[in-house]
């Protein structure tokens, strides 16, 4: 008794556990990437807690405040970088930002 396999049944077969892998590998990496970032997010709540531990016993001598001046300048810089860009026009020139 010999069984005749055509190549439509071996190619049918193949695309479904092609399929069925594929499925089973992108259920795998959603779990994983919310397990890594889980595990980021627990790493920096221990981090920030012990800084801060550190900081508010007065084990790490040395550190001074932040000067009050050094920090209006640094809002002031974010604030900038946060503006939108100037548009340019077709022939290179800049245009107002109209809004």
């Amino acid at each position: 008794m010999r069984i005749q396999v055509t190549l439509f049944t071996v190619l049918a077969v193949f695309v479904v556990l092609q399929g069925a892998t594929i499925l089973l590998t992108l259920f795998l990496a959603s779990r994983g990437t919310g397990l890594v970032l889980d595990l980021f997010q627990s790493l920096d709540e221990k981090l920030a807690g012990a800084i801060k531990g550190l900081v508010e016993s007065g084990a790490v001598a040395g550190i001074e405040p932040v000067n009050p001046l050094q920090q209006a300048i640094a809002q002031m810089l974010i604030g900038k970088m946060q503006q939108e860009l100037p548009q340019r026009a077709p022939n290179g020139q800049f245009q107002e930002n109209v809004e």
